[in-house]
């Protein structure tokens, strides 16, 4: 959606950066639905909008095929598609780090996603008679508030999610790539999204005359998408799993399955024992809480066991190293 005349851009240069940048978009979109596809659970809904974000989307990089008028009419249709895509990952980012806002932090967060939709019904009447009347003005005053209505909640999302692998995980992002490279790619998106937005942002004003025809914006786009297929869950739930990974190198045993699930059932003794699926010793009687493991002695272990462990207090991993 740059800032350009109603005609279709019929300079070679134009059309070359268009066409190619509709392509990137509609390349990359294809490739994470046949990820999220394939990593997807059908009964989770984020998953369910993480597909239905990149569907939408996709519409809107082919209008550089057509001629006017159908140039104007399918780009401002699939102008619709593609907002609401925008709207939906703000969504699905307000899924993601729910976990960490708290239900005060919730409310206002969805609810000021909601309150800005009246911009984007705006947007769409402009950008309309922008391709398809003679109205310029109207999308040239609206074009450069795009971004303030689209990308506040994707920066605090970013920031949220820094800051809790940074002093409530107490996860350094060496740690977190030697870990998971998959986080690690998550991350790099997400500063490169930043990137793309804020040269976006600058694009449409006098500061970067970058001239008419702006990619920023689906590079942008395709890069939080990006964040969304590579990790379908929500945050907490990985960065959770990340930490158990790396309480179980710190430990002098294992009680964790690599691969395996990690939810704790509360058994049905007491609230405070946990149940986790783990490898031990089957000489320990199942009320015992604490085992020993002799590391000479693990090629004679059983099979995966259910260990009983009692649940403890919080326990940062800078107090483990400590001692």
């Amino acid at each position: 959606m740059a800032l350009a005349e109603q005609s279709k851009p019929t300079a070679i240069d134009r059309v070359t950066l268009e066409a190619w940048s509709q392509g990137f978009m509609v390349g990359a979109l294809i490739i994470m639905m046949g990820i999220t596809l394939a990593n997807m659970r059908r009964h989770i809904l984020l998953h369910k909008l993480i597909l239905i974000e990149l569907i939408l989307a996709v519409p809107n990089g082919f209008f550089i095929f057509f001629d006017p008028p159908v140039y104007g009419w399918f780009l401002s249709t699939t102008v619709i598609f593609l907002l609401a895509s925008w709207t939906l990952h703000n969504v699905i980012a307000w899924m993601k780090c729910k976990p960490f806002l708290g239900k005060r932090g919730s409310y206002l967060y969805i609810g000021s996603v909601l309150l800005v939709q009246p911009y984007w019904v705006l947007e769409i009447y402009a950008n309309f008679v922008f391709f398809n009347g003679n109205n310029h003005a109207l999308f040239a005053a609206t074009r450069p508030y795009e971004a303030l209505f689209r990308d506040p909640w994707w920066i605090f999302t970013i920031l949220n999610l820094f800051w809790n692998i940074r002093y409530r995980y107490e996860l350094g992002l060496v740690t977190i790539i030697k870990v998971s490279p998959r986080f690690g790619i998550l991350l790099t998106c997400m500063t490169i999204s930043c990137v793309c937005i804020i040269v976006d942002l600058l694009s449409v004003t006098p500061v970067v005359p970058i001239g008419v025809i702006n990619p920023f914006w689906k590079f942008a786009f395709v890069f939080k998408c990006f964040t969304d297929s590579i990790i379908l869950d929500d945050f907490k739930a990985a960065l959770d799993k990340l930490s158990r990974h790396r309480m179980s190198q710190i430990l002098p045993f294992n009680i964790f399955l690599d691969e395996e699930p990690y939810s704790p059932d509360a058994c049905s003794d007491t609230a405070k024992t946990f149940r986790w699926y783990g490898r031990g010793s089957n000489n320990q009687p199942p009320s015992q809480h604490a085992f020993s493991l002799d590391a000479e002695s693990k090629t004679d272990l059983p099979k995966p066991v259910v260990v009983e462990i009692e649940r403890l207090p919080e326990v940062k991993l800078s107090d483990i190293n400590k001692n």
